[in-house]
């Protein structure tokens, strides 16, 4: 073996060559040596992030490294990114050691850049020899070599926010964007620009945009994004300096907490104030004005002066002259944690001692001088304090001088806290006299029931005991009231008895900084998830069943985009919900006219001016996701919807493992549809068998496309129009805002950049395969689908694949699949199944299976006319008892599967029809309907 060895796949295969034989490799579009891991209980996020500079998803193990991500993707001298391009082998020390990089950057003038990204505080000994022999490797070959850590918070900040705009969308307003280049030819305010060339709801996303791609020009380090951020075209020059955030000042201020705390007149006076004089360069000032950078200073002869704060505060002789010396106030929270006459007491102790120390009360008017026994001049410190011993004495406090000197010497060292009684809040040891091996053991019967059923604190002592016997500790158990108190401080915010789900999210959780987001613009993070609705519905033929409810929440807005129901939960499903959540909701015909998106809070003809869509639009807005959010369901892990996912440019974010409170909002809204929507719908069974009611199915039940336009209803006229706690204004917090009320407020500062999917782009989000065109055509699922455009017995050209085709099918409708044509332009052939004009009816993958499996043997032909025959009988009704009983499954199967509309797409293309035979009495034929175009602007989930 060379000293360094490279490690990577080609092509799909695994493969390892020395480094001199593999630098020249592209691993800008190697895959991924290493899996990503979301193990509950994991400090940081894994996930996959789309990066405009290769057009694809780019994976990332923490956000620390999706931070790194977006600066590269930024940087224009980065043309190529891929993550953990490969593992590099050495040997150390006759030991083997390995490194995969977190990225392989390709630069615009075709050289290599290997970064390692680690925070400096995570930095030990091991890891740096790894990053030291990766540099010897890179300086090897030529490449560069690059450790980065956390990178500066301003411009990571506004950098997140413009990532937001580095999709192509949101620059297509060519004339928006050539307006505003001339614009900002003249450096000016960010928002004052935008507004000069239009509405903002339309302007700021280009505006954006134009920053990100460097068109236009801020600065990003200075400080973070706002209405007047000077913004300047490359060509041009930023005139004076960029006005800052608001400005808090250098000097102390009075007051620490609101009006009405009892700790504000606690306040020390500014170090500064108006009316104090003050000793400046060898003469005696008074001060006329005090500001966040200046004082102002005066004296009988000369003019007003302004003195920089700094200058003055850092003069060789400067001294306030009027105030004495008090010493600066404790903390906050250690005077607060003190009972109220202690506090007082205090405060009256110190001006006593001030008095003895300076002199002078500080309670007494400022002209007045010292008092004679108090005169420093005049008499010695001993002789100050057997003075105030008298005077308090003979007000009726008894104080001997040893007592005024201890408080003298104790407020000198420990300032105010030295003059109060402490006693009261003198800590204790935190679990008493308990032996810290009980408590140990006590820990560890606590962590052990983490993943394990719900018990009681009985269980947990009784387990400590034993844990002590196990590790031979001869130690003697405290009582049972003590041991319960002691379990009571371990488990305090953290109950053992809780439910075993609220038990394992607070052991998992990630913490922070890696367990936290914030969002502040629509779709910035959506969250999305199923569960089953607790709705008992009648499907076809009179088969009851329950449904399940896949949904999504925006969390800056908490607006649902999208909702749906479905008999069985596929991937499709959640592939077919971002098309939804990308369309605007169509009012239907029973719909009252309030809940027009015209007739609502959101700016609806300004929205109408840029998305034509909305003329018939409901009140929820439309919101494009920028990071969808999923657990590990394999609906949402699923290879079609992260492919869903990079066709849409969204970044896609796994939670960690058993961790669904890593997604709470999606959580408490699919509860909160329980609560609200479904118990006042007929059929509720109630989340258990415990709640759950008679004869429930023998009840009026609605079907499925019924409930799901109640559902719909429900969504814009209630949900969004519901205040949420949540959805508080920073400025006001006393006032909470509804979905459709925060959207309207968030979309100023962010603008409005419509998505509108076309013909194609359905076909994009449909399930995937990759299949051999043989001379009859394509097989799936023992289905043939043939068309005239299929080119046949040839090689793909995608040779991961092994030269098969890239094949889209719609689960819910088999008459038809797309086969992308790889030796074109990547346009779609639309192929139809051979046995279309048997079973005119589309019907899905669930008849399709069972029928399968009902005939194993059966030929292709067999198993249509049998699937066509089920539907058949289901469409029928029932029949006389004495014919052939169904089953229950294929009662279930029929319903099922006739409960999921199929969505309109292209018309087959048309092919000659064979001469039909003869017979001897001609019947007439049926009419036929062809399918219409598939239109991007209905509502295809619409009955």
């Amino acid at each position: 073996m060379s000293a360094f060895d490279l490690d990577f796949f080609d092509s799909g295969r695994r493969r390892r060559t020395s480094l001199g034989t593999g630098w020249d490799v592209r691993f800008e579009d190697v895959a991924p040596v290493r899996g990503f891991r979301w193990n509950k209980g994991g400090r940081s996020f894994a996930g996959w992030y789309y990066a405009v500079t290769t057009g694809g998803h780019v994976g990332y193990e923490s956000w620390l490294e999706r931070d790194r991500l977006i600066l590269l993707d930024f940087a224009p001298d980065v043309v190529g990114i891929a993550s953990q391009p490969f593992w590099l082998h050495w040997r150390e020390a006759e030991v083997k050691r390995r490194h995969a990089p977190d990225y392989f950057v390709r630069l615009a003038d075709g050289g290599a850049r290997v970064v390692d990204v680690r925070a400096e505080d995570d930095l030990d000994e091991r890891t740096a020899d790894a990053f030291a022999a990766t540099e010897r490797a890179c300086s090897a070959v030529g490449w560069e070599f690059a450790h980065v850590g956390v990178p500066d918070a301003v411009v990571m900040a506004n950098l997140r926010w413009l990532a937001r705009y580095r999709h192509g969308r949101c620059g297509r307003e060519i004339d928006v964007a050539e307006h505003l280049v001339e614009i900002f030819r003249q450096p000016q305010g960010l928002r004052a620009g935008a507004e000069k060339a239009g509405d903002v709801l339309r302007v700021l996303p280009v505006l954006f945009h134009l920053l990100w791609t460097g068109a236009l020009r801020a600065d990003l380090g200075g400080a973070l994004l706002s209405s007047g951020t000077v913004v300047h075209t490359s060509e041009g020059s930023v005139v004076g300096l960029q006005r800052r955030g608001r400005d808090h000042g250098l000097l102390p201020r009075a007051g620490t907490r609101g009006e009405g705390s009892q700790m504000r007149r606690l306040s020390r006076p500014a170090t500064v104030g108006v009316g104090d004089r003050v000793r400046f360069t060898g003469q005696v000032r008074a001060v006329l004005a005090v500001s966040a950078h200046a004082v102002t200073l005066a004296d009988e002869s000369d003019s007003p002066l302004a003195v920089p704060l700094a200058v003055l505060l850092g003069g060789e002789n400067f001294e306030v002259l009027n105030s004495p010396a008090r010493l600066p106030l404790p903390p906050v929270s250690l005077l607060e944690a003190l009972p109220v006459h202690a506090r007082e007491k205090a405060l009256w102790w110190e001006g006593h001692i001030l008095e003895v120390l300076h002199g002078a009360d500080p309670n007494a008017d400022e002209d007045a001088g010292p008092r004679p026994e108090y005169d420093p001049a005049r008499h010695s410190l001993t002789a100050r304090e057997r003075a105030k011993a008298a005077e308090l004495t003979a007000a009726g406090y008894r104080v001997s001088v040893s007592t005024v000197g201890n408080f003298r010497r104790r407020y000198q060292v420990e300032g105010l806290l030295g003059l109060a009684d402490r006693r009261p809040v003198r800590k204790k040891p935190q679990f008493g006299a308990v032996a810290d091996v009980v408590v140990e053991a006590m820990r560890q019967a606590i962590k052990e029931g983490v993943d394990d059923s719900t018990r009681t604190g009985t269980y947990l002592i009784w387990r400590t005991g034993e844990i002590l016997r196990e590790h031979g500790e001869t130690v003697e158990l405290p009582s049972q009231s003590t041991l319960y108190r002691l379990l009571a401080k371990l488990t305090y915010g953290k109950p053992v008895s809780a439910t075993a789900r609220n038990r394992r999210s607070r052991a998992h959780g990630a913490k922070t900084p890696f367990g936290q987001w914030t969002v502040f613009a629509p779709g910035e993070v959506v969250q999305i998830d199923s569960t089953p609705l607790d709705v008992l519905v009648r499907l076809d033929d009179g088969v009851v069943g329950k449904v399940e409810l896949t949904g999504m929440i925006d969390v800056a807005t908490r607006t649902v985009p999208a909702a749906v129901l479905r008999p069985t939960t596929k991937s499709v499903d959640a592939s077919v919900l971002l098309a939804r959540a990308l369309t605007p909701e169509v009012m239907r015909p029973n719909w009252v006219d309030a809940l027009r998106m015209s007739r609502s809070v959101l700016p609806y003809r300004r929205l109408l001016d840029i998305d034509e869509r909305l003329e018939h639009a409901a009140a929820k807005p439309v919101i494009v996701p920028e990071m969808i959010v999923c657990d590990h369901g394999k609906v949402f892990v699923s290879r079609n919807f992260r492919a869903s996912c990079r066709f849409l440019e969204i970044d896609f974010q796994p939670t960690h493992k058993a961790s669904p409170f890593q997604k709470g909002h999606v959580e408490k809204m699919l509860d909160s549809v329980g609560t609200l929507f479904a118990q006042f719908v007929a059929g509720f069974t109630g989340r258990s068998t415990d709640h759950r009611g008679r004869h429930l199915d023998k009840q009026p039940l609605w079907s499925l496309p019924e409930l799901q336009e109640l559902l719909d209803e429900w969504l814009v006229a209630k949900w969004q129009n519901r205040e949420h706690d949540g959805l508080r204004d920073p400025l006001l917090p006393g006032r909470s805002f509804t979905p459709n009320e925060k959207y309207a407020a968030l979309v100023e500062a962010c603008g409005y950049v419509p998505v509108a999917l076309s013909a194609e782009d359905y076909i994009e989000l449909l399930p995937s395969a990759w299949r051999a065109v043989n001379d009859y055509g394509i097989r799936i699922k023992r289905r043939t689908y043939d068309g005239p455009g299929l080119i046949r017995r040839q090689h793909s050209g995608v040779t991961e694949k092994k030269g098969l085709w890239e094949v889209h099918h719609d689960p819910y409708d088999i008459s038809r699949i797309w086969v992308r044509n790889h030796h074109g332009q990547g346009e779609w052939i639309e192929a139809t199944w051979k046995h279309l004009r048997h079973t005119p009816v589309p019907f899905g993958e669930l008849a399709w299976d069972h029928a399968a499996r009902g005939l194993p043997e059966g030929t292709e032909a067999e198993i249509a006319e049998a699937a066509a025959a089920l539907l058949t009988r289901a469409h029928a009704g029932p029949q006389d008892t004495k014919a052939k009983k169904r089953t229950r499954r294929d009662k279930t199967v029929a319903a099922r599967t006739k409960a999921t509309s199929p969505v309109p797409l292209p018309p087959p293309v048309p092919h000659p029809a064979p001469e039909p035979e003869r017979a001897e009495e001609e019947e007439p034929l049926a009419k036929v309907i062809p399918l219409g175009l598939f239109d991007p602007l209905a509502d295809p989930w619409k009955t």
